[in-house]
């Protein structure tokens, strides 16, 4: 069974014939769509879509099944991004956190010190933890599991690595008094996990929306 992911088209969303997805791009100026062998693929390919129409699979994702279980049962992906434009850096964050498998909240954004830049990627990462965890203490959730693709977001909080720069020793501390009972998961980038992929995406549309403002900072 192939799964049909459309981006842009009349009608976005996933479809599971040939015909329904043809309906939706055929004659479209600009159409994006691809097929997929399973339909995580896909929900990573269509994103933050939400389709309202009975023809389309609902826009959710199983959490893997060797997930350790936490107490409130929260689940945080997160990832950063830092892209090249000549001599400008543009940085960008994302994460989603799932109750079960309900999507709950995602963010995205840009902003991360100017003395942290030289992490590259990393720095978008810890602020994507740092914006998660606090908008899940505003919300009363005390426990959640971190899914992550750069060891150090773990080991520095748990102190397993050395934190080097005032930039990595403050995300640390911060981490720690936050008081949460943190689980990390970490998981290969780029490997077809369907929020890995997602956070990926969503932090590298951040990144590439930097104003002119921005990139001076």
């Amino acid at each position: 069974m192939k799964f049909y992911a459309v981006l842009k088209g009349r009608q976005p969303g996933i479809y599971t014939t040939w015909p329904a997805c043809e309906e939706q791009v055929k004659g479209f100026p600009g159409a994006i769509y691809k097929a997929f062998s399973t339909k995580a693929q896909a929900l990573a390919f269509v994103g933050d879509l939400l389709p309202d129409e009975s023809s389309l699979l609902p826009l959710t994702s199983p959490i893997p099944t060797d997930t350790p279980p936490t107490p409130d049962d929260i689940h945080i992906w997160v990832d950063g991004s830092c892209l090249q434009n000549g001599n400008d850096l543009r940085f960008g964050w994302a994460y989603v956190i799932l109750d079960g498998e309900r999507e709950r909240h995602r963010a995205s954004g840009r902003d991360v010190p100017a003395k942290a830049r030289r992490h590259r990627n990393v720095a978008g990462e810890i602020q994507a933890v740092l914006h998660a965890l606090e908008w899940c203490r505003e919300h009363g959730i005390a426990a959640a599991t971190i899914y992550f693709d750069y060891q150090g977001l773990a080991s520095w909080v748990e102190g397993t690595w050395k934190t080097t720069t005032a930039f990595t020793r403050a995300y640390a501390e911060r981490v720690r008094d936050m008081g949460m009972t943190l689980t990390w998961h970490k998981v290969q980038a780029h490997s077809g996990a369907p929020y890995n992929e997602l956070v990926d995406r969503l932090a590298r549309e951040a990144a590439r929306s930097v104003s002119e403002n921005d990139k001076k900072v």
